[in-house]
């Protein structure tokens, strides 16, 4: 088959063309993230019309602030702007070449890596009066310092200003990472951003398995819910904490030649420190919510609000004191029994009481079961015992039971539960 490749062709061989090499105008990693979420996103706007109304409403309000949280937990993470500074200075562009350039030199540093970009145009009549100067570099320092040096046990931000150097990057941007790469004599740039970085990282990497317990109890336990969010919120706002007192103790100026370049805090920092804040008053008007309304909150995240009660017994008289001790006559939850329960004159009753951390300032706290339940001396261990009539196959005596006239045998009784 050699000559169907050869056929046509001086060189003998199938044509070999040469890379097309680019500069790179978005970001990828952080590119990626923000599409799986609005993938998430669509797929839920996609499912709201099977919904009434109303509920349609909640759900698309639910799912708006869960995704808004989890995809601002991993910009913050991945993304490339938390410092970021911008400089227009003429300068050099390559090492031997006399010739300058008029460059804008834009530096953005994130968690993992700082990215430089290079923009030049060159002067008339010059060498470099052709050439595109649009250059896009990262940085990686993920996570090692390495050695002090160049050599084999060194840090991958030396590696790689190194390999820059050998691959003949424009001065501009070598001169940046020389700032970053200096682990010595007071210049600690890149060591302290890394550090940095690597904190930072743990507490937003943190927050992203918090996240998911969050979405998990939103549907079962809303007080978790919202002590989860306020967590996040908190992990949120230590990252950007870490990120002011660690990075670096004194600011990072580079100087060129009409200018000098200073750094100031991105838009993801400010994304990841109001994301922190908006977890902070979720997770206050969950809390709120779940302390004053429960039962609006749980229609709103369309959960069973008696999940969330404890059976226990109660005598009908200390039922009576509660009612008139907490003014509570007219109240669904502890209102009064119709005649014809009350007429009965119950001993037991059966209560439903509400599990909580904060008693003092729950609003609904108890309430009556929907069908009050007769449990007959409870507490009465001397009164007169109950006969009851039992199946034939219980009263039948077994091998090791002496037979008796009149087999008399009680239920269990559920056992009252302490508070």
């Amino acid at each position: 088959m050699s000559w169907f490749y050869q056929f046509g062709r001086i060189e003998g061989f199938p044509t070999i063309y040469k890379s097309n090499k680019t500069w790179v105008s978005i970001d990828i990693v952080e590119t990626s993230i923000t599409f799986i979420f609005i993938v998430l996103a669509v797929s839920c706007l996609l499912i709201i019309p099977g919904y009434t109304k109303t509920k349609s409403i909640y759900t698309t309000v639910k799912a708006f602030f869960s995704i808004f949280i989890g995809v601002i937990i991993l910009v913050g993470n991945y993304g490339q702007e938390w410092e970021v500074g911008f400089v227009e200075s003429m300068t050099a562009y390559r090492a031997g070449e006399p010739s300058e350039i008029l460059a804008q030199i834009g530096i953005k540093i994130g968690l993992r890596s700082v990215n430089i970009t290079l923009q030049g145009q060159a002067q008339k009549d010059s060498v470099l009066e052709k050439e595109v100067i649009n250059y896009n570099e990262r940085f990686l320092w993920t996570w090692d310092q390495g050695r002090f040096g160049f050599g084999p046990n060194a840090g991958l931000l030396q590696k790689s200003l190194r390999e820059a150097q050998k691959k003949g990057l424009p001065l501009p941007i070598t001169w940046i990472v020389d700032h970053l790469a200096i682990d010595g004599e007071g210049i600690r740039f890149g060591r302290y951003y890394r550090t940095a970085g690597w904190y930072a990282h743990i507490a937003l990497w943190t927050a992203f398995p918090v996240w998911i317990l969050a979405n998990i109890f939103l549907h079962s336990v809303p007080r978790y819910a919202a002590y989860c969010t306020g967590l996040i919120g908190a992990l949120k706002i230590l990252s950007c904490v870490i990120w002011l007192f660690v990075r670096n103790p004194n600011p990072l100026v580079i100087i060129f030649e009409s200018d000098v370049i200073t750094t100031s805090f991105g838009s993801t920092f400010w994304l990841t420190l109001s994301g922190g804040l908006l977890c902070f008053v979720l997770a206050s008007v969950l809390i709120i919510l779940d302390l004053r309304y429960p039962n609006a909150l749980a229609v709103f995240l369309g959960i069973d609000i008696l999940d969330q009660y404890d059976e226990y017994f109660i005598r009908e008289f200390e039922l009576e004191y509660r009612r008139k001790k907490n003014n509570k006559d007219e109240s669904m939850e502890l209102g009064k029994m119709s005649e014809q329960i009350s007429k009965d004159h119950f001993d037991v009753m059966l209560q439903l009481k509400r599990r909580s951390t904060v008693e003092r300032v729950q609003k609904k706290l108890v309430r009556l079961s929907p069908m009050p339940i007769k449990v007959e001396n409870i507490y009465d261990d001397t009164a007169t015992q109950v006969t009851y009539a039992n199946q034939e196959s219980l009263s039948l005596p077994g091998p090791s039971i002496q037979q008796t006239d009149q087999l008399n045998l009680k239920p269990p009784l559920p056992r009252r539960k302490r508070k």
